[in-house]
């Protein structure tokens, strides 16, 4: 369901780590909603591969923010890699029903284990889908009903710091382009035209 985007990554090594990592994603992953809720995110987000077509919509912004920013090919492919697996942990470790506010963080640490010869580039990847939810990036699942540690307050305030004060030019791709993906009023398909009613956004055709 990726291939075309896959495509894109001229580089062999980015293009083997991030396809690696799609090919031990989650069953679940390919057929998930972008919103669990429901509450968020364009109609044609929402219902089975929801999660997938907002990912085909971002890969779309980067590539005309990276030809804006005046990117590398070479960054161009890690931001287009990175944007490909930053959701692919976005209902948890082990994929639940709703989505886990710490999927930006659980996704990072579990592509890890996942080869590529070049560390800083690998590095840069982990860097932008650990970050992109900044700034909603959180250390511990937030709103639970429980006295939360120092030590836990003062690991989110360091994790929000390094996400919000200095992003690296990958992570502030994918940062926007999963914004901008993700916007109610800003509903689209790349190359398609969406009709925008609510009552057959969830249906087959």
């Amino acid at each position: 369901m990726l291939s075309g985007e896959l495509k894109k990554i001229k580089s062999a090594q980015v293009r083997k780590f991030v396809e690696t990592a799609l090919n031990n994603a989650d069953p679940k992953f390919w057929k998930a909603p972008c919103s669990s809720s429901g509450r968020f995110h364009p109609y044609e987000d929402q219902g089975e591969g929801g999660l997938i077509r907002h990912i085909k919509k971002g890969v779309a912004i980067i590539e005309q923010y990276a030809r804006r920013a005046r990117f590398s090919e070479y960054e161009s492919d890690l931001a287009i890699g990175a944007f490909l697996v930053h959701d692919i942990k976005k209902n948890g470790g082990i994929w639940g029903e709703k989505t886990d506010y710490t999927h930006g963080i659980i996704g990072a640490e579990w592509l890890k284990q996942f080869e590529m010869d070049d560390q800083t580039g690998k590095q840069m990847i982990l860097d932008a889908v650990r970050y992109h939810m900044a700034p909603w990036c959180w250390v511990v699942p937030p709103f639970e009903d429980r006295p939360y540690s120092k030590k836990e307050m003062n690991d989110n305030l360091a994790e929000l710091t390094r996400a919000l004060v200095s992003p690296g030019r990958i992570e502030l791709a994918v940062r926007e382009g999963d914004y901008w993906a993700s916007r109610q009023s800003m509903s689209f398909l790349p190359g398609k035209s969406i009709v925008y009613d609510k009552r057959v956004h969830d249906s087959p055709k």
